[in-house]
Protein backbone atom coordinates (compact mmCIF):
# COMPACT_ATOMS: atom_id res chain seq x y z
CA UNK A 1 0.00 0.00 0.00
CA UNK A 2 1.28 3.44 -0.96
CA UNK A 3 0.26 7.04 -0.39
CA UNK A 4 -0.21 9.92 -2.82
CA UNK A 5 -0.45 13.70 -2.45
CA UNK A 6 -3.07 15.11 -4.82
CA UNK A 7 -3.37 18.83 -5.51
CA UNK A 8 -5.54 19.37 -8.58
CA UNK A 9 -8.70 18.08 -10.18
CA UNK A 10 -8.61 14.83 -8.23
CA UNK A 11 -9.37 16.81 -5.05
CA UNK A 12 -12.94 16.95 -6.39
CA UNK A 13 -14.30 13.90 -4.57
CA UNK A 14 -16.88 12.86 -7.20
CA UNK A 15 -14.08 12.72 -9.79
CA UNK A 16 -11.76 10.80 -7.42
CA UNK A 17 -14.57 8.33 -6.75
CA UNK A 18 -14.99 7.72 -10.49
CA UNK A 19 -11.26 7.31 -11.07
CA UNK A 20 -10.77 4.90 -8.14
CA UNK A 21 -14.10 3.14 -8.65
CA UNK A 22 -15.34 3.46 -5.07
CA UNK A 23 -17.06 5.81 -2.64
CA UNK A 24 -15.07 8.59 -0.96
CA UNK A 25 -16.07 7.01 2.36
CA UNK A 26 -13.93 4.02 1.37
CA UNK A 27 -10.91 6.19 0.52
CA UNK A 28 -8.50 7.17 3.31
CA UNK A 29 -8.12 10.94 2.79
CA UNK A 30 -6.85 13.82 4.87
CA UNK A 31 -5.95 17.45 4.16
CA UNK A 32 -2.25 17.96 3.51
CA UNK A 33 0.20 20.77 2.82
CA UNK A 34 3.31 20.45 0.68
CA UNK A 35 5.89 23.13 1.52
CA UNK A 36 8.19 24.45 -1.17
CA UNK A 37 5.71 23.95 -4.03
CA UNK A 38 3.02 26.03 -5.70
CA UNK A 39 0.03 25.09 -7.84
CA UNK A 40 -0.87 27.20 -10.85
CA UNK A 41 -2.76 26.93 -14.13
CA UNK A 42 -0.93 25.12 -16.92
CA UNK A 43 -0.16 27.14 -20.03
CA UNK A 44 -1.30 24.24 -22.26
CA UNK A 45 -4.85 23.97 -20.97
CA UNK A 46 -7.39 24.34 -18.18
CA UNK A 47 -5.72 22.11 -15.62
CA UNK A 48 -3.38 22.69 -12.67
CA UNK A 49 0.34 22.10 -12.56
CA UNK A 50 2.73 22.00 -9.63
CA UNK A 51 6.26 23.35 -9.42
CA UNK A 52 8.88 24.02 -6.81
CA UNK A 53 8.74 27.44 -5.18
CA UNK A 54 10.65 27.87 -1.95
CA UNK A 55 8.34 30.56 -0.53
CA UNK A 56 5.07 28.75 -1.31
CA UNK A 57 3.06 25.79 -0.11
CA UNK A 58 0.60 23.65 -2.03
CA UNK A 59 -2.67 22.63 -0.43
CA UNK A 60 -4.04 19.22 -1.29
CA UNK A 61 -5.09 15.85 0.03
CA UNK A 62 -3.09 12.85 1.17
CA UNK A 63 -4.63 9.65 -0.16
CA UNK A 64 -3.40 6.74 1.93
CA UNK A 65 -3.32 2.99 1.40
CA UNK A 66 -3.52 2.90 -2.38
CA UNK A 67 -3.19 -0.46 -4.11
CA UNK A 68 -1.45 -1.29 -7.37
CA UNK A 69 -4.89 -1.29 -9.03
CA UNK A 70 -5.56 2.20 -7.65
CA UNK A 71 -2.29 3.45 -9.14
CA UNK A 72 -3.13 1.83 -12.48
CA UNK A 73 -6.47 3.68 -12.50
CA UNK A 74 -4.77 6.96 -11.53
CA UNK A 75 -2.11 6.45 -14.22
CA UNK A 76 -4.85 5.92 -16.81
CA UNK A 77 -6.61 9.14 -15.76
CA UNK A 78 -3.43 11.23 -15.58
CA UNK A 79 -1.76 9.65 -18.62
CA UNK A 80 -2.81 12.39 -21.01
CA UNK A 81 -1.24 15.04 -18.77
CA UNK A 82 2.34 13.72 -18.95
CA UNK A 83 2.90 13.70 -15.19
CA UNK A 84 5.72 12.30 -13.08
CA UNK A 85 5.53 10.97 -9.54
CA UNK A 86 8.27 12.18 -7.20
CA UNK A 87 8.80 11.49 -3.49
CA UNK A 88 7.91 14.47 -1.29
CA UNK A 89 7.69 15.27 2.40
CA UNK A 90 4.48 16.89 3.60
CA UNK A 91 4.39 19.64 6.21
CA UNK A 92 3.47 17.23 8.99
CA UNK A 93 6.02 14.64 7.91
Amino acid sequence: MRHLFIYGTLRHLPLLEIVLGRSARAIDLRPATLPGYRVSAAAEGPFPTIETCEAAQAEGLLVQGLSADDFARLDFYEGAFDYDLVPVTLADG
